[in-house]
């Protein structure tokens, strides 16, 4: 993904990242799940993969091994073993970590409701030229700052 330095209301912050890597997670690992975390909370190993440049194999196979040896993942199997699986990201410390300790993405859904997640992962991380807004905090500081909405914040 890019180096660029991400404007101040954007989703994924460096102090977003920092905070994740805290966790005993590589810079480039860290910068993945906090996209994860605002986004979808959901994740396919096929996108991290994507995301670092790396061919499905071992390191791909050791950051899953790392994320479900730490409970900060959860496996979901929807069909055969040989269909994929996806990633449920659900531990609390990580959300906190990055000041969304409540977010709607740790609750579990519907596979459908994944799926779309997953979708707009896809989206997100498919164009680095773009900075999405992920969370309603976020949201709400980009209209209230960028934009200079007088916005009640209730």
């Amino acid at each position: 993904m890019s180096a660029t330095a991400s404007p101040p209301w954007a989703s994924v912050q460096p102090a977003r990242v920092a905070a994740v890597q805290a966790m005993g997670l590589t810079a480039r690992q860290a910068r993945f799940l906090v996209h994860v975390l605002v986004f979808s909370g959901v994740f396919l190993e096929r996108q991290y993969c994507r995301f670092a440049g790396i061919a499905h194999g071992q390191q791909s196979h050791d950051f899953l091994a790392r994320l479900l040896a730490r409970g900060f993942v959860t496996p979901i199997t929807p069909g055969s073993v040989r269909r994929g699986r996806l990633y449920h990201v659900q531990h609390k410390p990580l959300y906190e970590a990055i000041g969304e300790p409540d977010n709607r993405h740790r609750k579990p859904a519907t596979q459908g409701r994944l799926i779309r997640r997953l979708m707009l992962l896809d989206a997100v991380l498919s164009d680095d030229r773009y900075h999405w807004l992920g969370t309603e905090r976020d949201k709400f500081h980009y209209f209230d700052t960028v934009l200079k909405r007088d916005i009640p914040a209730d």
